[in-house]
């Protein structure tokens, strides 16, 4: 239908579109004078978007604007805020509420609950736009009430605002304390056995790195000074082994003259130049004496005994460098024993010290667990008892002068404009069913004939010309 259709339509059928339009806006004009006044209260919040933390000071990653004004309208508007209402203007108490309660429930459920769920219907939050302030608003038909709800609104808001601030880090803090108790007990326990362990292992001083690496390298000193030793001890017993062997091959093969502990020995070299003297002296004497003279005899004796002499100087001297191998194989026994003493001293302190090490170590993980829990406990509990929000009241509620409702303007403005819709509607629900041929439009539409001509209507002519119905 084309709107040159529709106003065909409606000039025809304008009685009855100028009678539903009339009916409308009287109907409209007579609910608005009969309606009591409605009055409008206002209370205005600003919120803080700052991230700022206010135990530390530090910033903290916030949300966006947008999202904290969607977030505190939603809170404005919840079941909690309207209790603290209910409680702090003791509508519970009123007479009026209870008797409404009682008509409406019989009795039955919370009359507080009941009552908040009526004025988190009726309040109105409406956030300002492109600001951080959200408006506030009651509708009640006192504005002294009005003005009270709103306020009470606010009051409420902040409560509930603090103590989702605050409750978070109450039940935080209870944590944290009976998690500090078992730190404590975590550090006491680390303690006693790291102080346990060292009486046990007879370990004085400290147990970190500096002391057991200056433990340690005192050790290592002195173990190798024993080795140095022990070298100097085995190179020692080898020369003497050397000489004993050497020694005794001489002794064994007679072979004296080379061996520098023969020539070195004076008593030796004096016995063996009297022994020659003497050997000489007694081939003389055997050369003319028979060997039952007694001057052989007495040249015979001389050499036996020097050689007596000399074979036992001989063999002193081999005792000697025997004893001086006894000695140096004893001192080499008697280093290695103290080199594997030392060694496993040595190991023996480095493994208390490892061990002390890894108690300690424990002890000072439990410590500093202990230190940042107390300290985080310590926020915690600052935060709970933090009694600053980050709502402030801008304004303040009062009394309205005029009432918000009825808006006798607007709602004729809305009459009118239902009225003609309705109307129209109306006329065109009525034209199709008795429909009538209105326009060359119509004929075309209906009989699909060519309209070849039309007669305009004449001034003086009848005002309602009769129309063939369309079959």
């Amino acid at each position: 239908m084309s709107l040159i259709q529709l106003w065909v339509i409606l000039k025809a059928q304008r009685r009855l579109f100028l009678s539903v339009f009339f009916e409308v806006v009287a109907i409209v004009l007579v609910i608005s004078w009969i309606m009591p006044p409605t009055y409008l209260a206002q209370a205005s919040l600003v919120i803080d978007t700052k991230s700022t933390d206010p135990i530390s000071g530090n910033n903290v990653p916030g949300q966006l604007t947008a999202t904290i004004i969607a977030t505190q309208t939603d809170v404005i508007e919840s079941h909690n805020v309207a209790l603290k209402v209910v409680d702090r203007l003791k509508l519970a108490q009123n007479p009026a509420f209870v008797d409404k309660f009682a008509r409406a429930t019989s009795g039955r459920g919370s009359i507080r609950d009941w009552i908040a769920d009526r004025l988190s219907a009726a309040v109105l939050v409406r956030p300002s736009s492109g600001s951080n302030v959200i408006n506030i608003e009651y509708p009640a038909r006192d504005p002294i009430v009005a003005a009270q709800f709103s306020n009470a609104y606010a009051d409420a808001y902040i409560d509930t605002s603090l103590e989702l601030q605050s409750d978070p880090a109450r039940r935080q803090s209870q944590w944290y304390d009976a998690e500090t108790d078992k730190l404590r007990q975590r550090v006491e326990t680390a303690q006693t056995r790291f102080a346990t362990e060292q009486r046990r292992m007879n370990v004085l001083g400290s147990a970190d790195r500096a002391t057991a690496t200056n433990h340690i390298d005192v050790g290592n000193a002195k173990l190798a000074e024993i080795s140095t030793q022990l070298v100097a001890a085995q190179q020692q017993l080898y020369d003497a082994r050397t000489r004993l062997q050497q020694m005794n091959h001489a002794v064994a093969t007679g072979q004296l003259e080379g061996q520098p502990d023969i020539l070195a020995n004076p008593l030796v070299q004096t016995l063996k130049t009297d022994l020659a003297r003497a050997e000489g002296n007694f081939a003389d004497v055997a050369a003319r004496y028979d060997r039952n003279h007694p001057q052989y005899l007495a040249a015979q004796a001389t050499v036996r005994s020097l050689q007596s002499k000399l074979t036992a100087e001989v063999g002193a001297i081999r005792d000697g460098i025997a004893q001086t191998e006894q000695i140096r194989q004893h001192d080499v026994d008697q280093l290695q024993q103290a080199l594997e003493l030392q060694k496993t001293t040595l190991l023996d302190e480095q493994r208390k010290h490892d061990a002390l090490f890894v108690l300690n170590s424990e002890v000072d993980s439990a410590q500093k667990a202990y230190d940042a829990g107390l300290q985080r406990a310590n926020q915690i509990r600052l935060a709970s008892q933090l009694d600053q929000s980050t709502v402030a009241i801008l304004n303040h509620a009062v009394p309205p002068f005029e009432a918000a409702r009825p808006r006798i303007l607007l709602y004729t403005l809305i009459a009118c404009v239902f009225g003609a819709i309705l109307a129209a509607g109306i006329c065109v629900a009525v034209e199709l069913a008795d429909r009538r041929v209105r326009s060359r439009e119509n004929i075309v539409e209906g009989t699909g004939l060519l309209v070849l001509a039309e007669i305009p209507r004449l001034t003086y002519a009848p005002a309602t010309p009769v129309h063939p119905r369309l079959t």
